[in-house]
């Protein structure tokens, strides 16, 4: 799937759909540390973009928008979001869509309940643990 297209492939797919946006600002991305005590399937300890569950009827963007203000309180435009990557979600159930959204300054989120905490990250300072498709996702964002 290419980088920013409006169409993000999922078409008639009916797997569980996760989403997220990660915000870049300049030469970082915002990104996110899952609580350490939360289910194993929602991967405790570590970092991602804020991201979640696709409901029923939902757009995939939208999701993707929703759950950055549930999770950080970060206000998206949705014209400024754009389709990033598309991948097998952890534990191989369903497909996570990653957004990027390109941002002028670092704002501060203000975490949820299911997060321990955050930063502005660059290529060189991708925290760990992170996952393998989220890191290549980091990386992805940085080079538009």
């Amino acid at each position: 799937m290419s980088v920013q297209s409006e169409n993000d492939g999922r078409g008639e797919d009916t797997h569980p759909a996760y989403s997220g946006v990660m915000l870049r600002c300049g030469d970082k991305v915002l990104l996110c540390k899952r609580r350490d005590d939360i289910g194993d399937e929602y991967l405790p300890g570590y970092w991602s973009v804020p991201a979640g569950y696709v409901e029923e009827d939902e757009e995939i963007k939208t999701c993707a928008i929703r759950e950055t203000f549930e999770e950080t309180k970060i206000e998206l435009d949705p014209s400024s979001v754009k389709f990033l990557s598309a991948y097998p979600a952890h534990g191989g159930r369903g497909v996570f869509y990653d957004y990027v959204c390109m941002v002028d300054s670092e704002f501060e989120p203000v975490l949820d309940e299911e997060h321990s905490d955050w930063g502005y990250f660059g290529v060189s300072e991708i925290p760990t643990p992170i996952t393998d498709e989220m890191r290549s996702d980091v990386i992805l964002a940085l080079e538009l």
